[in-house]
């Protein structure tokens, strides 16, 4: 099929539909099976959405005056008006760009399709677009070429709900570095299945970087507390969205990085408020609840000395007090 053939078209998927929170994703495809997610929609507050365009269009279509990372619109109408402008030339999505150079794999690291588990053809897929920073999905493996995978999402719906979602990934893409320098660098956003073995760990510490399942994956964090009230509740931090959780023991895994076809550990990090603190400056700084009895220095010492301990049933000890709904956002002069 020659370019001039191919023909385009745009997809809106609801990623949140949670009023407050509503999260839209934009969608290029085009009739060579290529998707592109081009703009998301986010609610920054009650009924009011903030749309902005993604980094991938933006290495794929370039930069230009009327549209650059400094775009956004605040209306669903001239998120349509951009799509059709896009989508009524035709040709594929990738003719002009230099997507090859998006894909292109370090030297150390394996075609994603040699590094599937026992061959049942089983990945996980890191998504680092906006509101889903940091998450792994499951995937399965249905078609391969040099560059791409096809791939159907074990746990997520198509748009319509009738079917799981299946589309084309970069095979090999590099994962953007980490706010806190904590995972591996060259890591690509496609790996195996973790191993049984690796899937969960009952003896946590402090800083320790973890995986909570949670809205249909795997999304990566640190460990920064304990439920003295619920002991099998422990409190993590997102780093891709910024965000604070308290998550079922159950839900949790050791978090790892597939590099050099193999697992390598994550280094803890006793001081991971120290470092959300420094990252959120000049938000608010998270504080310890003062222990009953005890001064806000001497529970801080306290605190301090069970950093370096594992979480477990027999210690758990009021660490860090985290307000899961406390207020963050930057308060006006």
């Amino acid at each position: 099929m020659s370019n001039n053939q191919v023909q385009r078209g745009w997809e809106e998927r609801v990623i949140c539909p949670e009023k407050g929170r509503r999260e839209v994703h934009y969608i290029l495809r085009d009739s060579t099976a290529n998707s592109l997610l081009a703009v998301v929609g986010i609610e920054r507050s009650y009924n009011h959405m903030f749309y902005t365009v993604t980094e991938d269009y933006l290495r794929v279509f370039g930069s230009t005056a009327a549209v650059n990372a400094r775009t956004a619109w605040k209306a669903r109408k001239y998120v349509v008006e951009f799509l059709i402008s896009i989508t009524s030339g035709g040709g594929s999505l990738f003719a002009n760009s230099n997507q090859q150079q998006i894909e292109a794999t370090t030297p150390h690291q394996q075609h994603p399709m040699a590094i599937t588990d026992g061959g049942a053809e089983h990945i996980e897929v890191l998504c680092q677009d906006s509101g889903m920073r940091g998450c792994w999905f499951r995937c399965k493996v249905l078609n391969s070429s040099q560059r791409r995978l096809k791939v159907q999402y074990c746990d997520v719906n198509d748009c319509d709900g009738s079917a799981k979602l299946e589309e084309w990934i970069p095979a090999a893409r590099v994962a953007a570095p980490d706010k806190f320098g904590a995972r591996c660098g060259g890591r690509l956003t496609v790996r195996p299945w973790p191993n049984s073995e690796y899937s969960s760990d009952n003896n946590f510490r402090v800083g320790a970087a973890v995986d909570s399942w949670w809205s249909d994956g795997w999304w990566e964090g640190f460990l920064i507390g304990c439920d003295m009230d619920a002991p099998n509740n422990l409190q993590v931090y997102f780093p891709g969205e910024d965000r604070f959780a308290t998550v079922d023991r159950k839900h949790v895994r050791a978090s790892r990085d597939w590099v050099d076809s193999r697992w390598v550990d994550i280094e803890t990090k006793p001081n991971i408020i120290s470092l959300i603190n420094s990252y959120r400056n000049p938000m608010p700084k998270i504080t310890l609840n003062p222990l009953p009895g005890t001064s806000a220095l001497s529970n801080f010492t306290a605190a301090r000395e069970y950093s370096s301990k594992s979480v477990d049933g027999s210690n758990l000890k009021e660490l860090l007090l985290i307000k899961e709904k406390e207020d963050w956002t930057v308060k006006g002069s």
